[in-house]
């Protein structure tokens, strides 16, 4: 069948626009000339250059398929109505204008369509520019291809919100674990509370009542009950759900927040936890309460295995360093009886667990939660036991404004 590039245009299932851009060219190469050295900083600065350029720019052409896309029955309404439909978005133009100035041949980036019948529309689009350095007419004629990624989105936004839940659950596990431990440290000091108030009775009830002794046993009280209410804050904040908050965090603070959730259990197992972490640290970029359930799986991990080897000497030691300017590593390593050779590669993997009650799941999200936030998760085995790190990001300098010179 002979089909002519008209047909094929036509009947392409790809939405396809065919856009005049050398009025836009001519513009960019005049403020090029004009002495911009910095077109990534001129854009910054310049933000009305692209409304400006804007008229320069026209659409000549639309296939079936982009009219679909768009909510148009018919091609003239279309090319009527296309500055409504398509308006100036910056942060597509931009993606088009740099790729002229650097002479790229492909341009790509994303953006929201709103559709003539009410859709709201993401897409991904590409186009084909002319090689450069290129005359403006050579700009006159360009395809745009469109994609609809609305089910993309959506699965995107479903898998996050599965990871979530999944998240979520393995900290409730983890509280459940913890919770023989937990009833143990918030006992103690509901105990002391009781006694510090009847001995505040006692010297009430004395014939003058020493009220020294009573608020010396109301202030033990005071401190009592403030350690409780710390330590079930802290695993009311961890079991907690919430949104994903992703912020500059000090890396001893996110250790600290879980040595204090695992210290009781490593107690109980007369297991000792050192923390090693320079003061100096850069700041990660992070959501605190998923890098908290990091370190507190792992930590926990290491107890449990030192205890079920009967291991007589039973050391945590968790650290932090920089190996580069762009990363913080984590180290929680200890002395317990390490890993198989033929289990390190696997001890990620979901549903796989060394425990014989042990679903597999808690180092399975660990691994999904760094790799989240751009980072990596690793294991290590030697004749001293095992150690488990992990990199996370330095969260980025904001430059603080300069003071005006006069």
């Amino acid at each position: 069948m002979d089909l002519r590039h008209a047909d094929l245009f036509e009947i392409s299932p790809i939405s396809i626009l065919c856009e005049d851009w050398s009025g836009v060219k001519r513009a960019v190469d005049e403020a090029i000339a004009g002495g911009v050295t910095d077109f990534d900083r001129f854009l910054d600065d310049n933000p009305q250059f692209f409304f400006d350029v804007r008229w320069f720019h026209r659409i000549l052409d639309a296939n079936r398929s982009a009219l679909d896309l768009l909510g148009f029955q018919d091609k003239e309404s279309f090319l009527r109505e296309s500055r409504v439909r398509l308006p100036a978005n910056p942060a597509s133009n931009a993606q088009v204008f740099k790729a002229m100035v650097r002479g790229d041949t492909v341009c790509q980036g994303e953006r929201v369509l709103h559709t003539k019948d009410g859709r709201v529309v993401p897409i991904l689009w590409r186009a084909s520019l002319p090689p450069g350095p290129a005359d403006p007419e050579a700009y006159g004629r360009l395809y745009f291809f469109a994609v609809d990624v609305s089910e993309l989105k959506r699965v995107q936004e479903a898998l996050m919100a599965a990871q979530a839940n999944l998240s979520h659950a393995g900290r409730l596990s983890l509280v459940g674990e913890l919770a023989a431990s937990l009833t143990h440290e918030v006992s103690q000091p509901l105990v002391s509370i009781a006694s510090h108030a009847a001995a505040a009775t006692r010297w009430l009830s004395r014939q003058p009542p020493n009220l020294e002794e009573v608020a010396t046993s109301l202030q033990r009280i005071t401190t009592s009950t403030q350690h409780t209410v710390r330590i079930v804050g802290k695993m009311r904040s961890f079991a907690r759900r919430g949104e994903l908050v992703t912020e500059p965090l000090k890396p001893q603070d996110c250790i600290a927040d879980a040595v204090t959730l695992v210290e009781h259990e490593a107690y109980r197992q007369k297991t000792s936890i050192a923390v090693d972490v320079p003061p100096q640290l850069p700041a990660i970029l992070g959501d605190r309460t998923q890098i908290q359930q990091v370190i507190v799986n792992i930590a926990y991990n290491a107890v449990q295995a030192m205890q079920g080897a009967k291991s007589p000497d039973r050391r945590i030691a968790i650290t932090a360093g920089v190996d580069d300017a762009e990363a913080v590593t984590f180290t929680v390593a200890d002395t317990g009886p390490g890993i198989p050779d033929e289990l390190l590669s696997r001890i990620f993997d979901p549903f796989f667990s060394t425990k014989p009650d042990g679903m597999g799941l808690g180092l399975s999200i660990c691994k999904t939660i760094v790799e989240e936030h751009g980072g990596r998760l690793w294991a290590a085995s030697g004749p001293q036991g095992a150690s488990l790190s992990f990199s996370l990001p330095v969260a980025p300098v904001v430059a603080s404004a300069q003071p005006a010179v006069l």
